[in-house]
């Protein structure tokens, strides 16, 4: 009896040590997280290789690092509206002359369209919706008009060089500022010209062009 209990002990021993389901299950390996590519890091910036006083030793002129606004408020700009236009292109000749055969006209259009609906909307903005028409009429007149004040005060170009990632030539344009003004008179003088020339055809206009009158005074100053 004593060695069949010896006998079964040695057996419960040997099923607990191997085990008695089957095989031992073994458990996956996680698989690694993805590594994330790094970031590439950025070109360099471009250099500036030379500009419209490179030859002379000068400088960068202190207008090319102002606004518009910024301007008009020095003594010697006060009586005029400023534009800046800035453009880019690859030929430096190119972008001078779209400048000055387009862009400027445009932008002294843009100019004087958005003073006058400012003027217009707001002293008679209770009628807007009745004078859209009669406003436009006045702004296309004002916007069209040649203003023999208008010049081209100062110029500035540089020429950029751009680079890729790896540090290489990827590309170079030339960056070109004018400096415009207009006298705020000769515009003003316009706008009541082009008032005098368009009829108002109804009260709300008649109305409305009053308060505009009333409310022009000198220009467009606030």
């Amino acid at each position: 009896m004593k060695k069949i209990l010896s006998l079964l002990i040695v057996l419960v021993l040997l099923m607990a040590l191997f085990g008695c389901g089957g095989p031992a299950v073994t458990e996956p390996t996680p698989k690694p997280e993805p590594t994330a590519k790094p970031t590439p890091p950025p070109p360099p910036p471009p250099q500036i290789i030379e500009h419209r006083n490179t030859d002379f030793g000068g400088g960068v002129p202190d207008w090319v690092e102002m606004t518009a606004i910024e301007l008009e408020k020095l003594p010697e700009f006060e009586q005029y509206y400023v534009l800046i236009e800035d453009h880019t292109g690859k030929s430096r000749e190119g972008v001078e002359m779209w400048a000055k055969k387009f862009s400027a006209m445009s932008a002294l259009a843009a100019l004087i369209q958005n003073k006058v609906r400012d003027k217009f909307v707001g002293a008679a903005a209770g009628d807007k919706d009745f004078i859209e028409t009669y406003m436009e009429e006045v702004v296309k007149s004002v916007s069209e008009g040649e203003f023999a004040g208008f010049r081209e005060q100062d110029k500035f170009w540089v020429r950029k060089r751009y680079f890729d990632q790896d540090g290489n030539i990827d590309h170079e344009e030339f960056r070109y500022l004018f400096l415009l003004t207009v006298p705020k008179k000769e515009i003003s003088d316009a706008v009541k010209r082009a008032f005098g020339g368009t009829k108002p055809d109804t009260e709300e206009e008649i109305s409305a062009k009053e308060r505009v009158l009333d409310a022009w005074g000198d220009g467009f100053d606030d």
